[in-house]
């Protein structure tokens, strides 16, 4: 089995078309068909039905994906380490991150990042569930995930801080006024919610249900960005990341406002994911150290892994 037949696997998937894999691939499509019927020989299934001008995969063609994947990502993470250890500081690192701190929280860290490794190429791709960054992070998809802290056997995670969330209104909300309302005068507001399947509505959600009220839910969105545009329009009040609204308190298009019968401030636990036994390239070592470090935390993975060198 070739790697080219992989590459060639994976592009037909992706597009669901030989011509268009094709040109992905800069081969003619006879080539590209050749590289799949060699496959489909040496596996003994077929990989894709074809009707016509319509491709979809076989559910042994579904089943094989993320091995296909896996394969080339091996291939290419040895690749990366040969690169970095020849140069010093060539390599890539692919990144899943829910979307607030893919937005909010990065940026600041991978400047700091790209002033250390200027020539690491980074992919950032906005996760959307937790669940959903684990299962690209074992199928070999991307290299490390920064979600909402979870536990998975395959993958170790370290807890990196606690992403709080803040009550916010439109400056001329009569709350802004006040400053400080109760658990149960937010409730009788209207309230913007981030989409349910999210983390943040249930701990939002969570948090109305412990005190025996429920909330006036107007609105369900799934962009922190159209969420605050919402609030300052004026069409609700909503509890959001701090980080996410940070900069418009500080020029007034958005009031914080506390709540004062809340034991804590509601928050969520965001942690860094990788896969447990994987030798890291050292793109992602330095990454993940520039990352631990930028909460106070010891690089715990590269530890973990320098004592399992050791003892075998």
């Amino acid at each position: 089995m070739e790697l080219a037949q992989l590459d060639a696997f994976l592009q037909v998937a992706h597009h669901r078309s030989f011509s268009r894999a094709a040109e992905s691939l800069f081969l003619t499509q006879p080539s590209v068909t050749a590289r799949i019927q060699s496959l489909e020989r040496e596996i003994g299934e077929r990989l894709f039905e074809r009707t016509g001008r319509s491709v979809t995969l076989t559910d042994a063609g579904q089943a094989f994906i993320p091995h296909a994947q896996r394969a080339l990502t091996a291939v290419q993470e040895g690749t990366d380490a040969i690169e970095a250890v020849r140069h010093g500081d060539v390599g890539s690192i692919r990144i899943g991150a829910s979307s607030s701190i893919a937005t909010y929280v990065l940026p600041g860290i991978l400047k700091r990042f790209r002033e250390q490794r200027p020539r690491v190429h980074i992919f950032l791709a906005a996760a959307g569930a937790t669940e959903d960054a684990i299962e690209r992070l074992i199928s070999g998809d991307i290299h490390v995930g920064i979600t909402r802290l979870t536990q998975h056997p395959e993958v170790e995670s370290v807890h990196l801080y606690n992403d709080d969330l803040v009550l916010v209104a439109p400056p001329k909300h009569p709350f802004a006024a006040r400053g400080r309302i109760t658990i149960a005068e937010a409730a009788r507001e209207p309230f913007l919610f981030f989409e349910r399947s999210s983390s943040y509505h249930s701990i939002v959600y969570s948090m109305f249900l412990r005190v025996g009220v429920v909330p006036e839910s107007v609105m369900e969105l799934d962009s922190m960005e159209t969420t605050k545009h919402m609030v300052e329009a004026g069409l609700g009040i909503a509890i959001l990341p701090v980080v996410s609204v940070a900069r418009e308190i500080e020029v007034g298009t958005l009031a914080r406002v506390e709540i004062r019968d809340m034991e804590q401030p509601p928050q969520r636990e965001v942690g860094v994911h990788v896969l447990r036994n994987r030798a890291l390239a050292p793109p992602l070592r330095d990454f993940l150290k520039l990352l631990t470090s930028e909460y106070g935390l010891p690089n715990t993975f590269d530890d973990h892994r320098q004592v399992q060198q050791a003892s075998s």
